[in-house]
């Protein structure tokens, strides 16, 4: 009869009137959706909190490692004009073992002024992908939380890592070129099997030591150089069947170290130990281009010439004591 009566009304007065249930119906369902509109917005204010601290964060590390840089930049203005007044002090009549170290310290200029140019160009990738993603962060994110979100800060924490391995392997190679040395007289074969047992001992892939005699060199050093070396040939050897490396010499002042791997094109011929160049794409090979580059700057520090060659199938890293 209520019924009746409203449908009545509503006919009269032009107007739709609701029953008690389909009051209380919307009523409730109207409640619902204000409790759902207070909880969005509640996530809405913690997600706006929690991207302002990550790009509180971000900021941050870019000023860290822009300072890290300015740093850097004036050690090495520092050591070029250490290197220029003691080049400026030198006689031009020298005995032969000053005549060497001159050049030691020309060749230690040429890569300082060289390096100038590398903290320009490398250095600065990974601080601009750190700045256009924390602006597409900022850019994207709005009122919401896109799953681009957490990628974008991956990316940021990445290349700020990246650039701190970076500076950390600047640092390093500046340092081997002008930290004293102790050179004395020291066993091959020992030196080489410390070296394989203390960083190959569970290698993949096979190593055999040939070697027999002493040279003259700083022992910490050299282990470093042969490391890295060895190190090269392993990474590069063992995607191939039956990898194996072999070092050896063909001569007392020779020694080489020859591996099986996959080696490199002759583009590259040019670029093999210059510092942070790499060979292959980071897809296929892990590293920064930072091993062969200390390697051959401690050889250099020792006057051993080393070369790293592509002979048919295999790889051979030479290095050979200077001819008086």
């Amino acid at each position: 009869m209520l019924r009746l009566l409203l449908k009545l009304l509503s006919f009269v007065s032009g107007q739709r009137l609701l029953t008690p249930e389909q009051a209380a119906s919307q009523l409730l369902e109207l409640e619902n959706l204000r409790d759902k509109q207070i909880a969005l917005e509640s996530l809405t204010t913690k997600l706006r909190g929690e991207i302002k601290r990550e790009q509180a964060l971000a900021r941050e590390q870019l000023i860290n490692i822009q300072k890290a840089q300015q740093e850097l930049i004036a050690l090495q203005q520092s050591e070029i004009d250490s290197l220029k007044e003691a080049l400026g002090q030198l006689n031009q009549s020298v005995d032969i073992e000053t005549q060497r170290q001159l050049k030691e310290n020309n060749d230690l200029l040429t890569q300082l002024n060289w390096l100038s140019g590398t903290i320009a160009h490398d250095f600065r990738a990974p601080l601009r992908a750190i700045d256009a993603y924390s602006f597409f962060l900022a850019d994207d994110l709005g009122d919401n939380a896109p799953a681009e979100a957490s990628k974008s800060l991956e990316e940021i924490r990445r290349n700020g890592k990246r650039m701190g391995l970076l500076l950390d392997a600047l640092i390093e190679y500046l340092r081997l070129g002008i930290c004293p040395l102790n050179i004395q007289l020291h066993d091959l074969n020992e030196t080489l099997v410390q070296v394989v047992n203390e960083h190959f001992d569970f290698s993949p892939v096979p190593i055999e030591i040939q070697v027999q005699g002493k040279w003259r060199f700083d022992r910490p050093m050299m282990m470093r150089a042969f490391k890295e070396l060895i190190d090269n040939a392993v990474k590069f050897s063992k995607p191939v069947e039956s990898p194996k490396i072999i070092i050896r010499q063909n001569n007392p002042s020779n020694l080489e170290i020859i591996d099986n791997g996959v080696g490199f094109s002759d583009s590259h011929d040019a670029q093999k130990f210059q510092l942070f160049h790499r060979m292959h794409g980071n897809d296929e090979f892990e590293g920064e281009g930072i091993g062969l580059a200390t390697a051959e700057r401690i050889a250099s520090r020792h006057h051993i010439s080393l070369s790293l060659n592509r002979v048919g199938a295999q790889t051979v890293a030479s290095l050979r004591l200077p001819q008086y």
